[in-house]
């Protein structure tokens, strides 16, 4: 009799969707528009949609305003139906056995590790970049691991940043903190599974994002700085980084051997990662607050003067524009191994808790659970 509730975003509150199957905004929302509307894939009704809870973990209203008319957009929607049947078989053992490693050696090191941090990310590797030498993995899963919480704290705290980098770069520069000797120890561990040309590769991408993080930290909320965002983020996402990572999976994939494919393709490697990590992580920087208004979608938006969707939208076709790109450049051997990558990449981070996917969907499967 009076109608559906709304929430703080102009949405319809009610739990139960339209009987046509589609998710419709009720009245004016706050961003200017009138209702939002569009159809539910298949799979979705089963998802249990509840944004009403989620969008309130958003302190700051104009960016609740923008999450929600991303949400009612469809757009992940669409990102959750088209990863759906993505789910490789994965090695436990040996996920469960580099837990065990790594946490006993960051106690050592006297880093501070999340167990969550160190649970996620070697699921992540076992699903994107599958290893069947377990001492191999474990190298790999320390590098990914240890790289994670390395971005987690400086991109929060750049005196750590300035000191990673001086240990690393400087010739004369003995490490000044944990967190500094274990990057030089994660190295040594991966350099005799690797050609010495593409570790001294390797170990600069990585410096680079950490120059990146540097460059990030000057970032004003309010978009007044003049830096440009693409530019920052080509370093700071450490794209080029995770994504060469592929060439431990497969001799067609060797650094040292298809040099040419590597070099061809990696500006689209960058792209994908960095459009598809902001397009997927835009919730959970909502609820940090800090992080959402100086993500690259946002500062976007606010620098084009365009609406926050208008950028959303933008960002998701480069991301997959770029995976287009990286396919076609790759030869038979190579696109499973790489298609394998770049769909469990968008998989993973929409089912692990570390992105909050579940706070809007509470019938996602967990993928860490």
């Amino acid at each position: 009799m009076f109608g559906p509730r709304l929430d703080a975003a102009g949405l319809c509150e009610d739990p139960d969707q339209p009987p046509d199957g589609t998710r419709e905004g009720c009245g004016v929302n706050p961003i200017g528009h009138g209702p939002i509307r569009h159809p539910l894939p298949p799979g979705i009704d089963t998802l249990h949609y509840r944004p009403g809870n989620a969008l309130a973990a958003i302190p700051d209203p104009r960016h609740r305003a923008m999450v929600a008319e991303v949400l009612a957009s469809g757009l992940v929607d669409g990102m959750i139906v088209r990863t759906a049947s993505f789910g490789p078989p994965v090695n436990d053992v040996q996920c469960r056995t580099a837990v065990d490693v790594l946490t006993a050696e960051f106690e050592a090191f006297g880093v501070d590790v999340p167990a969550a941090t160190t649970g996620h990310i070697t699921r992540m590797r076992a699903l994107m970049v599958p290893i069947d030498d377990d001492a191999l993995a474990l190298a790999v899963d320390r590098i990914w691991v240890f790289t994670t919480h390395t971005d987690d704290v400086c991109c929060h705290d750049r005196a750590e940043a300035a000191a990673v980098l001086r240990a690393g770069l400087l010739p004369d520069a003995r490490p000044s903190s944990p967190t500094a000797r274990y990057v030089r120890h994660m190295f040594g561990e991966i350099a005799r599974f690797c050609d010495p040309t593409f570790l001294a590769v390797w170990r600069n991408f990585f410096y680079n994002a950490i120059t990146g993080v540097l460059m990030e930290a000057e970032f004003d909320p309010e978009v007044s700085d003049g830096i440009d965002s693409d530019f920052v983020r080509a370093f700071n996402g450490f794209s080029q980084f995770w994504f060469t990572t592929l060439q431990f999976t497969a001799p067609c994939l060797r650094a040292d051997t298809h040099r040419a494919f590597w070099s061809a393709a990696l500006s689209s490697c960058v792209a994908f990662l960095n459009d598809v990590n902001d397009v997927v992580s835009f919730y959970k920087e909502a609820v940090h607050g800090a992080d959402f208004a100086t993500g690259r979608i946002h500062r976007r938006a606010v620098a084009e003067r365009i609406p926050y969707l208008e950028a959303y939208r933008e960002v998701l076709a480069g991301g997959e524009a770029a995976r287009h790109r990286i396919l076609d450049l790759a030869t038979e051997e190579q696109r499973p191994h790489l298609d394998r990558y770049m769909t469990g990449f968008t998989y993973w981070q929409l089912r692990c808790r570390r992105y909050r996917w579940q706070d809007v969907y509470p019938g996602l499967a967990v993928i860490d659970a």
